[in-house]
Protein backbone atom coordinates (compact mmCIF):
# COMPACT_ATOMS: atom_id res chain seq x y z
CA UNK A 1 0.00 0.00 0.00
CA UNK A 2 1.22 3.49 -0.82
CA UNK A 3 2.39 5.78 1.99
CA UNK A 4 0.50 8.72 0.44
CA UNK A 5 -3.17 8.70 -0.52
CA UNK A 6 -4.87 11.64 -2.21
CA UNK A 7 -8.66 11.88 -2.14
CA UNK A 8 -10.12 12.86 -5.49
CA UNK A 9 -13.58 13.28 -6.96
CA UNK A 10 -15.33 14.51 -10.07
CA UNK A 11 -17.03 17.88 -10.24
CA UNK A 12 -19.56 19.15 -12.74
CA UNK A 13 -18.43 21.73 -15.28
CA UNK A 14 -20.16 25.06 -14.69
CA UNK A 15 -21.22 25.42 -18.35
CA UNK A 16 -21.57 21.96 -19.87
CA UNK A 17 -22.50 20.10 -16.68
CA UNK A 18 -20.16 17.26 -17.67
CA UNK A 19 -18.08 15.52 -14.97
CA UNK A 20 -14.50 16.78 -15.02
CA UNK A 21 -11.38 16.68 -12.88
CA UNK A 22 -11.40 18.91 -9.80
CA UNK A 23 -8.69 21.59 -9.81
CA UNK A 24 -8.44 21.38 -6.00
CA UNK A 25 -7.89 17.62 -5.97
CA UNK A 26 -5.45 17.82 -8.89
CA UNK A 27 -3.37 20.37 -6.95
CA UNK A 28 -3.28 18.04 -3.93
CA UNK A 29 -2.17 15.15 -6.15
CA UNK A 30 0.54 17.28 -7.78
CA UNK A 31 1.99 18.28 -4.39
CA UNK A 32 1.99 14.65 -3.24
CA UNK A 33 3.69 13.48 -6.44
CA UNK A 34 6.37 16.11 -5.90
CA UNK A 35 7.28 14.36 -2.65
CA UNK A 36 7.04 10.76 -3.82
CA UNK A 37 6.11 8.95 -6.99
CA UNK A 38 4.34 6.17 -5.07
CA UNK A 39 1.02 7.99 -4.67
CA UNK A 40 -2.37 6.34 -4.64
CA UNK A 41 -5.45 8.28 -5.71
CA UNK A 42 -8.66 7.25 -3.97
CA UNK A 43 -12.31 8.09 -4.39
CA UNK A 44 -15.67 6.77 -3.22
CA UNK A 45 -18.69 6.92 -5.46
CA UNK A 46 -19.13 7.21 -9.22
CA UNK A 47 -16.11 8.34 -11.25
CA UNK A 48 -16.16 8.10 -15.08
CA UNK A 49 -13.13 6.51 -16.74
CA UNK A 50 -12.38 9.74 -18.64
CA UNK A 51 -12.10 11.70 -15.38
CA UNK A 52 -10.05 8.93 -13.78
CA UNK A 53 -7.60 9.01 -16.73
CA UNK A 54 -7.26 12.79 -16.35
CA UNK A 55 -6.15 12.26 -12.75
CA UNK A 56 -3.72 9.49 -13.73
CA UNK A 57 -2.22 11.83 -16.34
CA UNK A 58 -0.72 13.78 -13.42
CA UNK A 59 1.70 10.87 -12.92
CA UNK A 60 0.04 8.70 -10.26
CA UNK A 61 0.32 4.96 -10.96
CA UNK A 62 -2.97 3.91 -9.33
CA UNK A 63 -6.49 5.20 -8.79
CA UNK A 64 -8.87 3.15 -6.65
CA UNK A 65 -12.61 3.66 -6.92
CA UNK A 66 -14.66 2.43 -3.98
CA UNK A 67 -18.09 2.00 -5.47
CA UNK A 68 -21.09 2.94 -3.34
CA UNK A 69 -24.56 4.40 -3.63
CA UNK A 70 -25.25 8.09 -4.15
CA UNK A 71 -26.65 8.46 -0.62
CA UNK A 72 -23.91 6.40 1.04
CA UNK A 73 -21.74 7.67 3.88
CA UNK A 74 -18.56 8.58 1.99
CA UNK A 75 -16.42 8.87 5.13
CA UNK A 76 -17.46 5.43 6.37
CA UNK A 77 -16.68 3.94 2.94
CA UNK A 78 -13.20 5.50 2.86
CA UNK A 79 -12.14 4.79 6.45
CA UNK A 80 -11.07 1.12 6.05
CA UNK A 81 -8.82 2.07 3.14
CA UNK A 82 -7.11 4.89 5.08
CA UNK A 83 -6.41 3.40 8.50
CA UNK A 84 -2.89 2.21 7.59
CA UNK A 85 -1.98 5.18 5.35
CA UNK A 86 0.48 7.63 7.00
CA UNK A 87 -0.31 10.63 4.78
CA UNK A 88 -3.78 11.59 3.52
CA UNK A 89 -4.22 14.64 1.28
CA UNK A 90 -7.35 16.33 -0.03
CA UNK A 91 -8.17 19.50 -1.93
CA UNK A 92 -10.12 22.42 -0.54
CA UNK A 93 -13.67 22.32 -1.86
CA UNK A 94 -14.95 25.55 -3.34
CA UNK A 95 -18.61 26.52 -3.06
CA UNK A 96 -19.15 25.55 -6.69
CA UNK A 97 -17.91 22.03 -5.92
CA UNK A 98 -20.14 21.36 -2.91
CA UNK A 99 -22.21 18.23 -3.41
CA UNK A 100 -19.44 16.33 -5.21
CA UNK A 101 -17.91 13.13 -3.92
CA UNK A 102 -15.42 15.03 -1.79
CA UNK A 103 -17.22 17.65 0.28
CA UNK A 104 -15.66 20.41 2.31
CA UNK A 105 -15.97 18.68 5.68
CA UNK A 106 -14.85 15.24 4.51
CA UNK A 107 -11.10 15.60 5.35
CA UNK A 108 -11.96 16.87 8.83
CA UNK A 109 -14.46 14.07 9.44
CA UNK A 110 -11.85 11.52 8.36
CA UNK A 111 -9.19 13.09 10.58
CA UNK A 112 -11.52 12.95 13.56
CA UNK A 113 -12.44 9.32 12.87
CA UNK A 114 -8.79 8.35 12.38
CA UNK A 115 -7.75 10.41 15.44
CA UNK A 116 -5.12 12.29 13.48
CA UNK A 117 -4.11 15.96 13.31
CA UNK A 118 -5.31 17.94 10.30
CA UNK A 119 -3.41 20.82 8.66
CA UNK A 120 -5.53 23.16 6.53
CA UNK A 121 -4.61 25.72 3.83
CA UNK A 122 -1.47 23.86 2.72
CA UNK A 123 0.49 25.60 -0.05
CA UNK A 124 3.61 23.47 -0.38
CA UNK A 125 5.18 20.25 0.93
CA UNK A 126 8.84 19.26 1.29
CA UNK A 127 10.11 15.96 2.66
CA UNK A 128 12.64 16.13 5.49
CA UNK A 129 13.50 12.67 6.70
CA UNK A 130 10.41 10.96 8.06
CA UNK A 131 8.63 14.31 8.48
CA UNK A 132 7.24 16.91 6.07
CA UNK A 133 7.88 20.65 6.08
CA UNK A 134 4.47 22.10 5.28
CA UNK A 135 3.94 25.70 4.17
CA UNK A 136 0.56 26.95 5.38
CA UNK A 137 -1.37 30.00 4.19
CA UNK A 138 -2.39 32.53 6.84
CA UNK A 139 -4.60 35.64 6.63
CA UNK A 140 -3.33 38.75 4.81
CA UNK A 141 -0.86 36.81 2.71
CA UNK A 142 1.24 35.55 5.62
CA UNK A 143 2.90 32.13 5.51
CA UNK A 144 3.88 29.62 8.19
CA UNK A 145 6.18 26.60 7.97
CA UNK A 146 5.31 23.57 10.07
CA UNK A 147 7.17 20.35 10.71
CA UNK A 148 4.51 17.61 10.52
CA UNK A 149 4.98 13.98 11.48
CA UNK A 150 2.86 11.16 10.09
CA UNK A 151 0.16 10.11 10.40
CA UNK A 152 -1.67 13.29 9.44
CA UNK A 153 -4.35 14.68 7.13
CA UNK A 154 -3.46 17.67 4.94
CA UNK A 155 -5.99 19.92 3.18
CA UNK A 156 -4.41 21.75 0.24
CA UNK A 157 -5.32 25.43 -0.11
CA UNK A 158 -7.13 26.80 -3.13
CA UNK A 159 -4.22 29.26 -3.46
CA UNK A 160 -1.70 26.45 -4.03
CA UNK A 161 -0.32 26.56 -7.57
CA UNK A 162 1.77 23.47 -8.32
CA UNK A 163 2.59 22.58 -11.91
CA UNK A 164 -0.15 20.31 -13.25
CA UNK A 165 1.40 18.02 -15.83
CA UNK A 166 -0.68 16.00 -18.28
CA UNK A 167 1.00 12.94 -19.72
CA UNK A 168 -1.02 10.81 -22.13
CA UNK A 169 1.40 7.93 -21.56
CA UNK A 170 0.82 8.08 -17.79
CA UNK A 171 -2.92 8.38 -18.32
CA UNK A 172 -2.94 5.13 -20.29
CA UNK A 173 -0.37 3.31 -18.13
CA UNK A 174 -2.02 4.09 -14.79
CA UNK A 175 -4.31 1.47 -13.30
CA UNK A 176 -7.94 2.05 -12.37
CA UNK A 177 -9.11 -0.45 -9.75
CA UNK A 178 -12.82 -0.48 -9.01
CA UNK A 179 -13.86 -2.19 -5.80
CA UNK A 180 -17.57 -2.97 -5.59
CA UNK A 181 -19.44 -2.59 -2.35
CA UNK A 182 -20.21 -5.93 -0.74
CA UNK A 183 -23.91 -6.25 -0.13
CA UNK A 184 -24.72 -6.64 3.59
CA UNK A 185 -26.61 -9.68 4.74
CA UNK A 186 -30.34 -8.96 4.82
CA UNK A 187 -31.70 -8.51 8.31
CA UNK A 188 -34.72 -10.61 9.30
CA UNK A 189 -37.96 -8.69 9.07
CA UNK A 190 -41.28 -9.27 10.75
CA UNK A 191 -44.38 -9.88 8.59
CA UNK A 192 -45.79 -6.49 9.56
CA UNK A 193 -42.65 -4.55 8.66
CA UNK A 194 -42.76 -2.66 5.33
CA UNK A 195 -40.51 -4.20 2.70
CA UNK A 196 -39.06 -2.27 -0.23
CA UNK A 197 -40.35 1.08 0.99
CA UNK A 198 -38.60 3.97 -0.78
CA UNK A 199 -37.15 6.78 1.28
CA UNK A 200 -36.86 10.19 -0.29
CA UNK A 201 -33.29 11.45 -0.55
CA UNK A 202 -32.29 14.53 1.35
CA UNK A 203 -32.11 17.79 -0.52
CA UNK A 204 -28.85 19.64 -0.92
CA UNK A 205 -28.19 21.56 2.26
CA UNK A 206 -27.99 25.33 2.07
CA UNK A 207 -24.78 26.83 3.38
CA UNK A 208 -25.13 29.07 6.45
CA UNK A 209 -23.39 32.31 5.59
CA UNK A 210 -23.22 35.57 7.51
CA UNK A 211 -24.10 38.70 5.59
CA UNK A 212 -21.41 41.34 5.77
CA UNK A 213 -21.30 44.95 4.60
CA UNK A 214 -17.92 45.79 3.08
CA UNK A 215 -16.53 48.82 1.31
CA UNK A 216 -15.16 48.57 -2.20
CA UNK A 217 -11.62 48.75 -0.85
CA UNK A 218 -12.26 45.84 1.54
CA UNK A 219 -13.76 43.72 -1.24
CA UNK A 220 -10.72 44.44 -3.44
CA UNK A 221 -8.36 43.33 -0.66
CA UNK A 222 -10.39 40.17 -0.17
CA UNK A 223 -10.06 39.36 -3.87
CA UNK A 224 -6.27 39.74 -4.02
CA UNK A 225 -5.30 38.28 -0.66
CA UNK A 226 -4.85 34.58 -0.06
CA UNK A 227 -8.02 32.82 1.11
CA UNK A 228 -8.17 32.15 4.82
CA UNK A 229 -10.59 30.60 7.20
CA UNK A 230 -10.76 33.70 9.42
CA UNK A 231 -12.78 33.71 12.63
CA UNK A 232 -11.50 33.22 16.15
CA UNK A 233 -10.21 30.15 17.96
CA UNK A 234 -11.47 29.71 21.52
CA UNK A 235 -8.99 27.60 23.46
CA UNK A 236 -9.72 28.81 26.99
CA UNK A 237 -12.95 28.86 28.95
CA UNK A 238 -15.65 26.40 29.89
CA UNK A 239 -18.21 24.97 27.42
CA UNK A 240 -20.80 27.55 28.51
CA UNK A 241 -18.45 30.43 27.61
CA UNK A 242 -17.65 28.94 24.21
CA UNK A 243 -21.32 28.28 23.45
CA UNK A 244 -22.14 31.88 24.39
CA UNK A 245 -19.46 33.14 21.98
CA UNK A 246 -21.03 31.15 19.14
CA UNK A 247 -24.50 32.44 20.02
CA UNK A 248 -23.22 36.04 20.12
CA UNK A 249 -21.73 35.62 16.64
CA UNK A 250 -25.01 34.24 15.25
CA UNK A 251 -26.96 37.10 16.78
CA UNK A 252 -24.52 39.74 15.52
CA UNK A 253 -24.95 38.52 11.93
CA UNK A 254 -28.73 38.03 12.27
CA UNK A 255 -28.47 34.29 11.72
CA UNK A 256 -30.75 33.59 14.70
CA UNK A 257 -33.53 35.73 16.13
CA UNK A 258 -33.85 34.78 19.78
Amino acid sequence: MSDITVLVAARHHAVSGRPVRSRADAAAAALALGVSGAVRLLTAGPLPDAVARDYLALGAPLLEVLECGEDADIAARLLPALRDVPWVLAGTRSEAEHGTGSTGILPYALAAALQRPVVADVLDIQAEGSAWIVTQALPKGARRRLRVQAPAVLVVSAAASPTLRHSLADAMAGRIVRKPLQAPKPAPTSPSAPVGQRVAGSKRRKLLEARTQQSGHARMLGAIESPSTGGAVLQAGDPHTKAQAVLDYLRTHSLVHF
